[in-house]
């Protein structure tokens, strides 16, 4: 009998491997990215056959056709959704630009709950798995990623529910705590410019430069991440809902658990070099100056 998956952001990163590997393990898989970004899936169509289509899970016509293309390929089977494409940006938490936090939440949020509602039927008729992409990032206070932070808490809450909901028809959700894997999610966030903002100051970028590397200098490769998803997934026991997979993913979970909010606070600062800026913006800011050139 045929099993099919279907994962969204499989054009690169995490959802590339994640194809592969359920490709190696005999899945028929169906990878959606958008237009733009659904040439990475060339390599996969050749090797194992995977089917690609074009979708921007933002636009909700398009995941709704997508549905209707699904339905006609699986018959309304699908043993895998896997809920994965997602973005970051970064910037000052209260400084953020409108237009990027509304993208960045319909991509990481509003997208996959929009892709539960309609492919979950699918899901239902072979009492299957839906998989959710979270971070540690969804319980730590990160440098500068405020919003992808928030993100991936909103992701992760929505996916608890589910979980509880759907498991009276034998569907298994599970929201992935992801640590550090080498990918290029963050590699963007480098280029961020704190202008104009109560913030600029010359030790932000050292900053903003360690948080965006933090999956690059720390980590395993996808194809490892990729291997211990897919065996959670088919054991035969359940594997719980949370996964904690990444480079010092279940650590830092039980640092945000365990330690005080101020200690666990103070070590992500040192870490990542926020602690110094800090530091500076505050000594700035007891003599009244601010670093914001217009101050109104």
């Amino acid at each position: 009998m045929v099993k099919y998956a279907l994962i969204t952001g499989a054009s690169s990163g995490i959802g590339f491997s994640i194809a592969k590997e359920l490709s190696k393990k005999g899945y028929t898989v169906i990878g959606c990215s958008p237009e733009s970004d659904i040439f990475g899936q060339k390599p996969l169509e050749k090797d194992f056959g995977l089917i690609s289509i074009p979708l921007d899970i933002t636009n909700l016509e398009n995941i709704k056709k997508v549905r209707d293309q699904v339905e006609e390929i699986t018959g309304g089977q699908l043993d895998i959704l896997y809920n994965n494409a997602g973005i970051s940006i970064a910037g000052i938490a209260f400084e953020m630009d409108e237009e990027k936090v509304n993208k960045l939440f319909q991509v990481n949020v509003i997208g996959h709950i929009n892709m539960t509602k309609h492919f979950a039927p699918f899901v239902i008729n072979t009492r299957g798995h839906i998989l959710f992409t979270s971070s540690v990032a969804a319980m730590t206070p990160l440098s500068w990623v405020s919003i992808y932070n928030a993100s991936k808490a909103a992701i992760n809450a929505y996916a608890q529910t589910l979980h509880g909901e759907l498991a009276p028809f034998g569907v298994r959700v599970h929201s992935v705590i992801t640590g550090g894997v080498d990918t290029g999610i963050c590699d963007t966030n480098v280029m961020t410019s704190v202008g104009d903002s109560y913030y600029d100051v010359p030790e932000v970028y050292k900053s903003i430069r360690s948080s965006a590397m933090m999956s690059r200098n720390l980590n395993i490769s996808p194809d490892q991440y990729a291997k211990e998803i897919v065996r959670d997934i088919k054991s035969w026991r359940d594997p719980g809902f949370n996964l904690y997979h990444g480079a010092r993913a279940y650590l830092l979970a039980w640092f945000s658990r365990w330690l005080p909010l101020w200690l666990f606070e103070f070590g992500v600062q040192w870490h990542f070099k926020q602690y110094g800026v800090l530091k500076t913006i505050g000594k700035l800011a007891k003599k009244g100056k601010y670093t914001k050139r217009n101050v109104k």
